[in-house]
């Protein structure tokens, strides 16, 4: 036998020991990323909704978009690109309301979703959301105490949006 022959090469020169060990270490790398992207992006909801949690069922209340059916509720509203005011009509318009909160939810982010409270002018419900916006979020109109609400999906570009209510007695 020759000196090259007897000579045992070094470890990680063996391509079999790159199997035996690189396998591993990318499975284990791959692991670590996935869960701290879902620990991370995990939190947040495309759309917050309070619901009852029975066992692992949840039920979302829907009594705010059953009043608003009930009361034949629909809307539109429409947002300045240059100046970032608010313009929301209601149909029928309660007498008793004020006040109106909306909500722009961010379709993916809750730390973009943006609130505020629209005062009532006339007939109509005014008040200026902080510019810049995202291209489209889930728009929500309430009751300041929440006993109705309805709601659409705005995209930019659009001069106003109809909303209804969100959820119908089928869903």
């Amino acid at each position: 036998m020759t000196d090259s022959a007897r000579t045992a090469s070094r470890w990680y020169r063996e391509p079999m020991m790159w199997l035996v060990a690189g396998i591993p270490a990318v499975m284990v790398t791959a692991s670590l990323v996935l869960v701290a992207i879902s620990v991370h992006v995990g939190a947040d909801e495309a759309l917050p909704v309070d619901v009852r949690r029975t066992a692992q069922i949840q039920v979302e209340d829907l009594g705010a978009d059953r009043a608003a059916i009930a009361l034949g509720m629909r809307g539109t509203l429409s947002i300045d690109p240059a100046t970032g005011a608010v313009d929301v009509g209601i149909d029928p318009l309660p007498e008793s309301a004020v006040r109106l909160r909306l909500a722009l939810i961010h379709p993916s982010r809750a730390a973009q979703d943006r609130h505020l409270t629209l005062t009532r002018s006339g007939e109509r419900f005014l008040g200026r959301v902080p510019l810049p916006l995202p291209a489209a979020w889930t728009v929500q109109v309430s009751a300041d105490d929440g006993a109705w609400r309805i709601a659409g999906r705005f995209e930019a570009g659009r001069a106003a949006i109809a909303l209804a209510p969100q959820f119908s007695e089928g869903h």
